[in-house]
């Protein structure tokens, strides 16, 4: 036979070759698939000279598959199951529209996931996934529909709705405030520290707090400093140190009983929370609906 080609074969010789090899029989593979006897066999002949591989052994009551066409057979039903579940696939998502957002990490664990749950209730019939980045979210080359930013220079050219500014204010574990008296656990205590990079200068720090409280910035003391929100959230709950905590997403915390607020004075961050889309994102079904609730969640 010719060398293999390196050409796929058109979907109906596979097809006719699948059935043939179930059936065992070209003549009752041919009325299955409303063909002739002699078209199937033409079709499995040209299929073989493309592989370049005898796929059947001719015999009195049909045809038997060789080595080959039983190695073949199984690539073939496994790319079948595929395009099977391809479809049904297609079907869900047809059937149940989705909406893909995109948030800081930690805006997603603190402030998102704790009220997930009402987005069911609130649109019970487009589906929500989630996705957690701090890099720059490409529309062009990802599923995002929306993203929720910090500030918005970030993207100029997305319409965008302002959500919230949030705040800090020094909180600590129970366990911790325990190991120091109430007068001097400012003092003495360990402090987390966040390092966000660039957009750290909009974040406000240890000093400028106790610059604004009128305290001298205690002496160097044992520290510890995360690039992730969320990491110096569970180290404080952990006891590890106090935190300057953005109230939004340590709601949760302070609820549980897990932080304790230290201080009252809080410091606004420099610059707000947006969420932000490209206009074809308004077509999307239930796109109005996700826009309306993140503006309510934020709101209260």
């Amino acid at each position: 036979m010719p060398a293999q080609s390196p050409r796929l074969p058109k979907i109906s010789v596979i097809q006719s070759f699948k059935v043939a090899a179930e059936l065992g029989s070209l003549a009752k593979a041919a009325a299955q698939l409303a063909l002739t006897p002699a078209a199937v066999s033409q079709q499995i002949r040209q299929l073989e000279e493309q592989l370049g591989s005898a796929l059947f052994v001719r015999t009195q009551s049909g045809v038997m598959l060789t080595e080959t066409g039983k190695e073949y057979l199984r690539y073939v039903t496994e790319a079948f199951d595929i395009l099977h579940l391809g479809q049904q696939n297609l079907r869900h998502v047809a059937a149940m529209p989705k909406l893909t957002l995109y948030s800081l990490p930690a805006l997603a664990s603190k402030w998102l996931l704790p009220n997930i749950a009402q987005w069911r209730t609130h649109c019970p019939d487009i589906d929500l996934s989630l996705h957690g980045t701090h890099a720059q979210v490409d529309f062009n080359a990802t599923p995002a529909d929306f993203v929720i930013c910090f500030g918005e220079d970030r993207y100029p050219q997305l319409d965008k709705q302002r959500l919230f500014l949030d705040e800090v204010l020094p909180v600590a574990s129970p366990a911790l405030l325990q190991r120091y008296s109430a007068g001097s656990v400012l003092e003495q205590a360990p402090l987390i520290h966040l390092d966000w990079g660039n957009e750290g200068r909009f974040l406000p720090d240890w000093r400028s707090w106790f610059q604004a409280k009128g305290l001298s910035e205690p002496a160097v003391q044992p520290a510890f400093s995360f690039n992730l929100t969320s990491l110096a959230i569970d180290a404080a709950v952990s006891g590890a140190g106090l935190l300057l905590g953005q109230k939004r997403l340590i709601s949760a915390e302070l609820a549980r009983g897990d932080l304790v607020v230290v201080d009252a004075l809080s410091l606004p961050l420099s610059k707000p929370y947006f969420l932000a889309w490209p206009q074809r994102s308004r077509s999307q079904p239930g796109s109005e609906a996700l826009i309306n609730w993140l503006g309510q969640l934020a709101n209260c």
